[in-house]
């Protein structure tokens, strides 16, 4: 869980953020993406909501899927472009700046798939709502929503642990980053009052980590 706090530290140097985190994470953050990347359905035309360097983007496209991606890091969206001028993704991938306050900007009914990882514990309660809100209005019926990031343990003692290994981490980011990041309460309850019907959570890290799948029902005509 330390990883995951230092994350704000280390957006700080967007050109090493990748390495750094999977350093850091023991290979954590990396194989979390590439679980969310596992549950989109090959092919399909993707919208990440704050896609970082492009790491899990790459991964989308590494199974025949289109990316649109937007972050509200400047420096973040510049490291992602050179991913895509270095890797030749041009026809795969764009990148906007912006935050999940610009997704009323983007198109009914166009993706397959909206993914994100370690976004929505940054957010706000009303900026989480909106961000699903918007998530499921951009979807396709039939679509598929990934979220994973820190949550709140479910159980009291599992929560007693979570404050004592994140007390101190969340201190020190603050102090070097200024960033705030807070433990999405009921992830998988946000998504279901968002409307989405979730088909699967997957809990790790001592239950301070989850990755949420949800998905709209096709329309019956």
């Amino acid at each position: 869980m330390l990883s995951y706090v230092f994350m704000k530290i280390l957006e700080s140097r967007p050109r090493s953020y990748d390495r750094a985190m999977d350093k850091a994470s023991r290979g954590r953050v990396k194989q979390m993406k590439e679980n969310v990347a596992a549950e989109v359905p090959d092919g399909s035309r993707v919208l990440e909501i704050g896609c970082g360097t492009g790491e899990l983007a790459a991964m989308c496209i590494a199974r025949d899927s289109t990316v649109e991606g937007f972050d509200a890091s400047p420096a973040m969206v510049e490291v992602a472009r050179q991913r895509i001028a270095e890797e030749g993704l041009h026809d795969k991938m764009t990148v906007e700046q912006m935050g999940v306050d610009g997704m009323d900007s983007l198109p009914d009914a166009r993706y397959d798939a909206v993914v994100s990882t370690l976004v929505f514990s940054e957010l706000s309660d009303d900026e989480r709502r909106y961000a699903l809100t918007n998530t499921r209005r951009v979807l396709k019926p039939g679509g598929i929503c990934v979220i994973a990031d820190e949550v709140r343990p479910r159980t009291s003692g599992q929560r007693l642990l979570y404050s004592m290994v994140r007390g101190p981490a969340f201190a020190l980011s603050y102090l070097v980053s200024k960033a705030i990041t807070r433990p999405v309460e009921d992830l998988a309850g946000e998504m279901k009052t968002a409307g989405f019907s979730v088909i699967k959570e997957v809990r790790s890290h001592g239950d301070a980590f989850a990755m949420v799948v949800g998905t709209l029902e096709r329309v019956s005509t």
